[in-house]
């Protein structure tokens, strides 16, 4: 689904900046941005210093590294192609050390899901089928220890083959957050409905971390790796979980009937001091900023305010210290994709926005409110 169309004047997109959340954009690929996390480039150089004793040498780990990521920006590209063909767009792409992240703009349910999720996995099994016929057309043997996996001029592309494989089969563990875990969801989805078959599909992910732990206990070399596997999986389970509550508590729902309709404004040319005082003196945490003609021109969220008042003091113009970008929607948009904008950026709110001019903001807090509402009029 593509993002609304500008509401007066203002950009729905948020800006890309070169630099955002300790992630590097270094290109751009289908339109959508590519980063990179600084803590990559950590284990590039780990991984380069633990290379430099073997055959291939530091400069050689550091390539091999640096190829299997690329296999990896491909995987995700596999799931961001799949999803626009349903209408849902990427916003980036983010290259961590345990792996990539694409980030969709909403995931839909049923045979879509299942799709996009597997289109990822696919992706590596049809560069490991490429790479296999390469090493066929150049007659290479087929090793068959690990000596002979690591040495020989096809050493990188058998490595990189069985990288490949591995990545398909890890990848379709059903468990969250793993492309297996959304096609286990999306399967019982088509059977069952998405709240319950996210709900079975969590238990059964945290069941899959509980396995990973006990197997922890056995093979000394892999206890790191297999534990830190089983948080993950066990923390990602209950997150998937969560926002399932979250995205079906407000399913029908618009921006409209979530915003706060009564909350004070600034001027660009108001001092923070201003905003401050309105702080203290009200539940109010986030400011939309208005100009003289009733135009959104940016908000001034509490992060921003407390740290222009330790370095600037109470004197400084809201307009150097707001955001000139917010995130403004109209009352139509469905509250689950404010939902998702606001855990895309949770420090800002979101504003609401018509024709005639700002008419009410959704934050994370009021959000939260209605979600609990929702669940409790389920209950009784």
């Amino acid at each position: 689904m593509n993002e609304p169309s500008p509401t007066n004047g203002m950009k729905i997109a948020p800006r890309e900046p070169l630099i955002a959340g300790g992630a590097l954009r270094i290109g751009t690929a289908l339109g959508i941005p590519i980063r990179v996390h600084f803590t990559f480039l950590l284990l590039v150089l780990w991984f380069g210093t633990m290379s430099s004793g073997s055959r291939e040498g530091f400069l050689g780990g550091v390539m091999f590294i640096l190829l299997l990521f690329g296999c990896v920006v491909l995987h995700e590209l596999g799931h961001a192609a799949m999803a626009k063909r349903y209408g849902v767009q990427t916003r980036e792409i983010v290259l961590y050390p345990i792996g990539g992240v694409a980030r969709l703009d909403r995931m839909p349910s049923g045979k879509a899901e299942l799709l996009i999720a597997l289109a990822g996995p696919l992706v590596n099994l049809v560069l490991a089928g490429m790479l296999f016929g390469v090493l066929l057309l150049r007659q290479v043997q087929i090793p068959v220890s690990a000596e002979q996996l690591l040495g020989g001029d096809a050493s990188v592309l058998w490595q990189l083959l069985m990288a490949n494989l591995t990545l398909f089969f890890f990848n379709l563990i059903p468990a969250f957050p793993m492309d297996g875990g959304r096609v286990l969801r999306a399967m019982l989805s088509l059977s069952i409905g998405q709240e319950k078959g996210t709900r079975i599909a969590a238990w059964v992910g945290q069941g899959m971390a509980v396995v990973f732990a006990i197997l922890a206990i056995y093979p000394p070399p892999m206890r790191p790796v297999l534990l830190f596997i089983a948080f993950f999986v066990f923390l990602g389970a209950g997150q998937e979980a969560a926002f399932e509550r979250g995205r079906s508590a407000v399913a029908g729902l618009t921006a409209k009937d979530a915003m706060v309709t009564r909350f004070d404004t600034l001027a660009p040319q108001d001092q923070i001091g201003r905003a401050a005082d309105l702080l203290v003196a009200s539940h109010q945490q986030d400011f939309p900023v208005v100009d003289a003609w009733g135009r959104i021109a940016g908000v001034l969220a509490r992060g921003s305010l407390l740290a222009a008042l330790a370095s600037g003091g109470r004197e400084t113009a809201v307009l150097e210290v707001m955001d000139r970008e917010p995130r403004v929607v109209p009352p139509e948009l469905p509250l689950e994709l404010v939902f998702r904008y606001l855990q895309s950026r949770p420090p800002a709110p979101v504003l609401v926005a018509s024709d005639q001019g700002l008419v009410g903001m959704v934050t994370l807090d009021n959000l939260g409110e209605l979600i609990s509402i929702s669940h409790s009029l389920k209950k009784s």
